[in-house]
């Protein structure tokens, strides 16, 4: 019997690839942050807040990107999900660093 392949115009979103690339990023730079902190004893320079604002920056925009491209019909959404996951990973982390600042001294 011969095998059945179904062919199909769908492709990755630009902006679903974007999206996981920002969520990467913003993830790594998240961890390295943390890391640099806890080397330096809890002193948080302000090279580590402005990476901070970066990764709120990226993984925002991340979120936008991936939900946009969730939105389309004709397109896959594996790399939308990734993205989505992975931005509000980057936000979820800022806010708990955030948080564990103003209220845990």
């Amino acid at each position: 019997m011969a095998k059945k392949y179904i062919f199909t115009d769908k492709n990755h979103s630009p902006q679903a690839i974007m999206s996981s690339v920002l969520g990467l990023i913003a993830d790594v730079a998240l961890g390295y942050a943390i890391y640099s902190t806890y080397i330096l004893g809890g002193i948080a320079t302000e090279r580590l807040g402005g990476t901070g604002a970066v990764i709120l920056l990226f993984a925002t925009v991340g979120l936008i990107l991936g939900y946009i491209s969730k939105s389309r019909a004709d397109e896959f959404h594996l790399f939308s999900y990734i993205g989505i996951v992975l931005n509000l990973a980057a936000l979820l982390g800022v806010s708990m660093v955030l948080y564990a600042g103003a209220y845990w001294v």
